[in-house]
């Protein structure tokens, strides 16, 4: 057997080993339900393994040749971070360090529960909802998270309601690995503003692996921006499930800016009549990987989908964009567009992206388009003859090239931020590209 085979199987025989031996004492031993999920999780996990490139969704990203062996599972929160979150702090504010609930300030219109916490009753709402996304087999490593979850948070929202959650994680001496779970369930007719950001001290190579479960009751809206930021030597996974119900509305923002790996696995499925998602990405790279995988499930008439990604890689930075587009037989009335666009700063960055669609119906109107070069000459040229420096003029024709991606999100001053965020990753990116 090769090293490489040992290291993919040695992973996959952790995780299940790790589950076998500590299965009655993770949060929620005693609740048989959550059990039989777990089991489920388990069983989806070790069909496909921690993925690797031989896996059709990770060719791009082979997970378990990046992780380093004998990843120790993090038990506990430890000395939680008190770092302020790089988007603008909310009233209704939590924060989770290294995957464990440390601080929760919210009003009296939002429910939490800690699921690291978890034991004897629970509420309807929770039993009902958690688990129940984001850990099948196409999403593996969600499918993880929820069998090894040590901790994470369950919220509802029951009115109109804005909600910042931090993820922040301390600095390692040796590789470690994190299990988290977030569930966020938007009550009927309930508009929300979700702000997600992650960042991380120096790490030796852990792997921070979260699931997200998003559940959108009928006419309620989310909106949804999230800032990845990562230590530069972290590996992080997000795998993100969500159920738009009839009428309801997804718009995110997602920004990814710094790991040594990051993966965004979405799969959204509209179960809803007029149910609508929204994906914007961008990407700011100029080392290691920044790959968003989306799954859109149209499984129901009139539903709408739109996804628009927009990267910019300098220096070795790789981006994966990878978007497929499902239309259910008998979703008549689907429309769906998807648009990958990437600008290369130098010659050693590399962009990979794959739109596909899978159509079951008639009746629909489905597209993509996909877009890969460098900056335009001519319009740095003009630039440059109006006296503007050749850097600064680089600077002005990227950002006009991220800012679809990003207006209409957020107010002002979470723009800004955003920007500000944005700004320092594309200097790093422009500066590796010299």
């Amino acid at each position: 057997m090769t090293a490489l085979a040992r290291s993919i199987g040695g992973h996959t025989d952790a995780f299940r080993h790790d589950f076998a031996r500590r299965e009655v004492e993770l949060p929620g031993g005693a609740l048989q339900w959550l059990q039989d999920r777990r089991r489920a999780a388990m069983t989806a996990f070790t069909a496909i393994g921690v993925p690797n490139r031989r896996v059709e969704a990770w060719k791009y990203t082979d997970l378990a040749n990046l992780l380093e062996p004998d990843l120790l599972p993090i038990t506990g929160s430890g000395d939680a971070d008190e770092r302020v979150s790089p988007l603008l702090d909310e009233s209704n504010h939590l924060r989770l360090f290294n995957g464990f609930l440390s601080r929760c300030a919210s009003d009296d219109a939002i429910d939490i529960v800690d699921l690291s916490a978890l034991r004897g009753e629970v509420p309807d709402w929770l039993r009902e909802n958690f688990g129940v996304l984001a850990c099948g087999p196409d999403q593996p490593m969600g499918a993880a998270s929820l069998a090894l979850m040590r901790g994470g948070v369950a919220i509802r929202v029951r009115r109109d309601n804005s909600l910042a959650l931090h993820f922040s994680n301390g600095a390692s001496l040796r590789p470690c690995v994190s299990h988290c779970r977030v569930l966020l369930l938007v009550e009927s007719g309930v508009s929300v503003r979700l702000l997600e950001s992650h960042t991380g001290e120096t790490s030796s190579g852990s792997l921070r692996n979260i699931g997200v479960e998003l559940i959108l009751n009928a006419n309620s809206r989310l909106e949804h921006i999230r800032l990845q930021k990562d230590a530069a030597d972290a590996v992080h996974v997000t795998s993100l499930g969500a159920m738009l119900r009839r009428d309801s509305q997804y718009r995110a923002c997602y920004a990814a800016l710094g790991a040594r790996a990051s993966r965004l696995d979405i799969n959204i499925r509209l179960t809803g009549d007029r149910s609508e998602a929204a994906l914007h990405h961008v990407a700011a790279v100029d080392t290691g990987i920044a790959d968003i995988t989306s799954v859109i499930d149209h499984a129901s008439p009139n539903t709408r989908s739109r996804q628009l990604f927009k990267n910019v890689a300098g220096g070795h930075g790789r981006v994966v964009n990878q978007g497929r587009v499902i239309v259910r037989e008998g979703s008549v009335k689907s429309d769906s567009h998807q648009l990958f666009k990437a600008l290369l700063l130098s010659p050693r960055a590399e962009v990979d992206a794959k739109p596909e669609l899978e159509i079951f119906a008639d009746d629909v109107l489905c597209g993509h388009g996909t877009a890969i070069g460098a900056l335009d000459e001519d319009a740095l040229f003009y630039l440059r003859s109006r006296g503007i420096p050749e850097e600064e003029a680089k600077r002005l024709l990227i950002r006009a090239f991220l800012a679809e991606a990003v207006e209409g999100f957020g107010n002002e001053a979470i723009r800004d931020s955003l920007w500000q965020e944005l700004e320092g990753a594309l200097t790093k990116a422009a500066k590796a590209s010299r």
